[in-house]
């Protein structure tokens, strides 16, 4: 799967200026919280806050949760909102300066909504050895993994699943590439972007049965509808083609690229260590 970036086309590369720590990119996803305060409803920002929402919703009570490539920890809110009862939580990243934005973060919360559970942030390379941690039950790793070279997204993999106690389940979300390497990036701020074959063998090899994949950002409409029309029939095409008629496009888009995981162009991947 090694691809040289040598003499490749730039659509092929990593964009110059690009924020890096090595050969990985640290350009973070968007503040959806920022963006939505500003009356910015943006359908990238949505997409984040759907996926660490439908994350948060499936946190037991007592569940020990890690966030790897934890970023300025946008996960955190939603998680005290709506899954108080975690044990603990545990962010990995490489970059201190996302670790003192998600500091800040968790320095808001703690005003807003006391010390619900404990909150540790790790600076870590995590496609090299991890420090000692204990079993998690939940493994967050979100919209990072396409930041990273192939060989060493996939050993961090290797390491989130070795993370997870039996029965725990990784969300992973990433973006959808199509065709074999070397293929143009869809986004010039990532490093190496997955096919979903990609995914589910490295995945797979790491131990993890794949149990469910969600689409979380949607091609064109017309392929949209016709995924929904192969899946469900002519009758969902033409409630997808109605709801576009007044729903504004930036909420339609994230919900109904979750039935679409054929043809998203994001995806995410709900997978489990056997019990």
């Amino acid at each position: 799967m090694s691809t040289s970036t040598n003499q490749l086309p730039e659509q092929f590369c990593t964009r110059p200026g690009t924020p890096m720590i090595g050969s990985y990119s640290t350009n973070q996803m968007d503040d959806f919280y920022a963006a939505l305060q500003r009356g910015e409803a943006k359908v990238s920002g949505l997409m984040n806050m759907m996926q660490h929402l439908i994350v948060a919703e499936r946190c037991a009570p007592g569940a020990k949760v890690l966030d790897v490539c934890c970023g300025r920890g946008l996960a955190l809110p939603l998680l005290y909102r709506y899954a108080p009862d975690i044990e603990q939580y545990v962010g990995l990243d490489v970059s201190p300066g996302n670790l003192s934005e998600a500091r800040e973060r968790i320095a808001f919360l703690l005003k807003t909504y006391g010390g619900l559970f404990p909150v540790e942030l790790i600076e870590c390379d995590v496609a090299e050895p991890w420090p000692e941690l204990p079993a998690f039950d939940v493994a967050l790793y979100t919209s990072a993994l396409e930041h990273l070279p192939f060989e060493l997204g996939a050993r961090s993999l290797r390491s989130t699943a070795q993370a997870l106690a039996p029965g725990g389940a990784l969300f992973l979300s990433t973006p959808q590439a199509f065709g074999p390497p070397p293929r143009p990036l869809r986004y010039r701020v990532h490093v190496y972007e997955w096919s979903r074959k990609e995914v589910e063998q490295v995945v797979g090899e790491a131990g993890l049965v794949v149990e469910d994949v969600m689409g979380l950002l949607p091609p064109e409409p017309d392929a949209v509808a016709g995924e929904l029309a192969e899946r469900y029939g002519q009758g969902a095409a033409d409630w997808y083609h109605d709801l576009a008629t007044r729903v504004p496009a930036a909420l339609l888009d994230t919900v109904s690229a979750v039935s679409v995981p054929k043809t998203a162009t994001e995806l995410l991947y709900v997978c489990r260590r056997p019990a």
